[in-house]
């Protein structure tokens, strides 16, 4: 089994890292000393399998229009456009994750992060020249902005409470993280481990494993 490094490098205010180990792939658990209470939590989720699909492999979904998202019970699958969607797994098995010919594996390649909590939408907005809350929309939106010279995904949850997942070029992501802590690090932002982005995910309604 191959063994990966950590993405995403934490600030050392953060505290201390509780880590183990997944199917290869070294995860933050949580953060010592615990934190019951914060405006916004940032989780690393770049362990979790990532694909682009393509032509056949979308035959269970041609209800969707380019920018819609809809959770699958294995994680959210977003249209790009006609013909080609993103995958993002947040509940299967990670060894044995399998993709139809029509994909491509992406895991190794983009770094998945998740913002959420109260101040999420606010904390983005600082950075994302685009409506990112929508609130005249249900259900869940995908979209592909930049933030300076980034290529940056943004998947909205539309949960009831507010939840984003934002991908980009492994290449990119510190520099993602460290601009999101920038901006919204005054607002409350703390990196938050794993387990507590479980349970959150857990309580709007979905259910992921490690």
């Amino acid at each position: 089994m191959m063994t990966r490094s950590r993405f995403i490098v934490q600030p050392d205010w953060a505290g201390t890292l509780i880590e183990s180990d997944i199917d290869g792939w070294p995860v933050i658990e949580r953060f010592e000393p615990v934190e019951e209470k914060y405006e916004a939590g940032i989780t690393d989720l770049s362990h979790r399998p990532k694909a682009i699909m393509y032509g056949p492999a979308l035959e269970n979904f041609k209800n969707l229009t380019p920018g819609q998202a809809v959770w699958t019970g294995q994680g959210f699958l977003s249209l790009v456009k006609l013909g080609e969607a993103v995958f993002f797994d947040l509940a299967g098995p990670i060894m044995e994750f399998s993709l139809p010919k029509e994909a491509t594996d992406m895991t190794d390649a983009w770094v998945l992060l998740s913002i959420w909590g109260p101040k999420a939408v606010e904390i983005l907005q600082r950075l994302f020249p685009v409506d990112l809350d929508r609130p005249t929309v249900r259900e869940p939106f995908y979209l592909v902005t930049r933030w300076h010279a980034l290529v940056v995904q943004i998947l909205n949850l539309k949960a009831h409470e507010p939840g984003f997942l934002l991908a980009t070029d492994r290449s990119h992501g510190q520099n993602l993280f460290d601009g999101l802590i920038h901006a919204g690090r005054h607002l409350g932002l703390k990196p938050v481990g794993l387990r507590p982005w479980q349970r959150w995910f857990e309580k709007i309604g979905f259910s992921p494993r490690s």
